[in-house]
C-alpha cells in the first residue's frame, strides 16, 4: 500500500504510456527507475546494471526521471520560498565539488520531503519515507553519464537506501576466507591499486568505491556494490593482465578509464561478508609494504568522512552509531603501501 506523500499527487497525476520502466534488486530492496529519456535509463543502468531484473514486482523505492524542467515539478517553488538550506556546495565545499564536477548542489529540505538543485542540470524531489523521487532534468544529454549517475542520482539513491538502513561506505571491500577487507581511501589513495592487488591475489570482489553497510542481528555485514572499475594509466601499467587489455576493454569515465572486474578475474564477484578488517592504505615510497595497527578512535575518525554525504539529522545518527559499532568489531590498520604492488595481498591473507 503507497504511503500517503503529496508526492503521490504528482505520481497519480503523470500521463501514461510515455516511460520505460526498469527494475533492480538491490540485496532485497526493489528499486523501480521509470523514465521518458533513454539517455537517462543508459546513465543508471551503467551503475546499476549488476542488479538489474526482468520480472515486474512490488518497488520498496521509485525513482521518475524525467527530461523536463524542475518548473514543471508542483511543489519546486515552496522548496524554493519554504524550504531550508541543508547543504550549498559552493559555500560548504570541503570536497570541491563544484570544481571536481563542473557543478553544483544546492540541497534543501521542506518537511519531511528533501530538494537536491544542481541549477541549470536538474533538480530531484525526493521523499524518503514514502520511498518516492522525481528527477527534473531538462538536457540529460548535456550531462556526463558519469555526472548523472554517479553523482546527482546517486545521492538520492543513497538517502532512500540510508533511510531503510542500508549506509553506503566510500571504500573499496574484498572478502578471503568468509572475511571482509574494507578499504576507505580518498580519491589518489591507493585504494583502487590495493583491491586489485587482493583481487589478483585470491580474493573476492565486492566494491572498489561504495559497498553497503546493514546491521544484522548480532552483528554487521558488507554488502556488494559492483560496477565499472575507475583505473588510471598508471595504475593499468602495474598489472600484467590489465596491461594486456586492448582499448576496447575500457570504456571512458569522467577522468579514468573503466573496465567490468568479472571480465578480468571471471567468478571473483560475491554479494555478502562480514566486516573484519579496516585497511587504511597510505601510498609510500618505500620497497615493501608494513602494517600499523589502529586504536579503535582514530579508525572511526578516519573512517567518518568517507561515509558519504547524509542530509538528514535523523539518519546520520544512525549512521554514526553503526559505523562506530562496526569499527569496534573489526581489526584496524593503517597500510604504508610500498612498491610491492604485486605481493602485498600475502601481507593482509596473514591478517586473516
Amino acid at each position: 500500500m503507497k504511503k500517503e506523500s503529496l508526492f503521490s499527487l504528482v505520481e497519480d497525476g503523470l500521463p501514461t504510456g510515455e516511460f520505460i520502466d526498469k527494475r533492480y534488486s538491490v540485496h532485497g530492496l526493489t528499486v523501480r527507475v521509470v523514465s521518458d529519456s533513454r539517455v537517462i535509463l543508459d546513465a543508471v543502468g551503467g551503475l546499476l546494471g549488476y542488479f538489474e531484473q526482468n520480472k515486474i514486482s512490488p518497488a520498496d523505492v521509485t525513482f521518475y526521471l524525467m527530461k523536463k524542467e524542475p518548473s514543471e515539478f508542483p511543489y519546486q517553488e515552496t522548496f524554493l520560498k519554504e524550504g531550508r538550506v541543508l547543504f550549498d556546495s559552493r559555500e560548504d565545499n570541503e570536497f570541491n565539488l563544484s570544481a571536481v564536477l563542473d557543478t553544483y548542489l544546492l540541497y534543501r529540505s521542506w518537511g519531511k520531503y528533501f530538494m537536491a538543485d544542481y541549477g541549470s542540470r536538474g533538480s530531484f524531489f525526493i521523499d524518503t519515507s514514502a520511498g518516492l523521487a522525481f528527477g527534473f532534468l531538462p538536457d540529460p544529454e548535456s550531462i556526463h553519464p558519469a555526472i548523472l549517475s554517479n553523482f546527482m542520482f546517486l545521492l538520492a539513491l543513497s538517502e532512500m537506501f540510508r533511510a531503510r538502513n542500508y549506509f553506503l561506505i566510500h571504500s573499496a571491500a574484498v572478502m578471503g576466507n568468509g572475511k571482509g577487507v574494507v578499504i576507505p581511501a580518498l580519491s589518489g589513495g591507493g585504494k583502487t591499486t590495493l583491491c586489485l592487488s587482493l583481487l589478483r591475489g585470491g580474493f573476492k570482489y565486492l566494491s572498489d568505491d561504495r559497498p553497503f553497510l546493514r546491521r544484522m542481528d548480532g552483528g554487521f555485514e558488507i554488502l556488494s556494490f559492483p560496477e565499472e572499475i575507475d583505473v588510471t594509466d598508471k595504475t593499468i601499467s602495474l598489472f600484467p593482465e590489465l596491461h594486456a587489455l586492448d582499448d576496447s576493454s575500457f570504456t571512458v569515465g569522467l577522468k579514468k578509464k573503466k573496465f567490468f572486474v568479472e571480465g578480468v578475474y571471471p567468478g571473483i564477484t560475491v554479494d555478502s561478508t562480514v566486516p573484519s578488517v579496516l585497511l587504511f592504505p597510505k601510498i609510500v615510497d618505500e620497497k615493501k609494504s608494513q602494517l600499523e595497527r589502529l586504536p579503535k578512535i582514530e579508525a572511526v575518525s578516519r573512517l567518518l568522512p568517507h561515509s558519504l554525504f547524509v542530509m538528514d539529522p535523523d539518519v546520520a545518527a544512525r549512521q554514526f552509531h553503526v559505523l562506530c559499532e562496526m569499527v569496534e568489531t573489526m581489526d584496524c590498520f593503517e597500510l604504508h603501501y610500498g612498491r610491492d604492488v604485486l605481493d602485498v595481498h600475502k601481507m593482509i591473507w596473514e591478517l586473516i
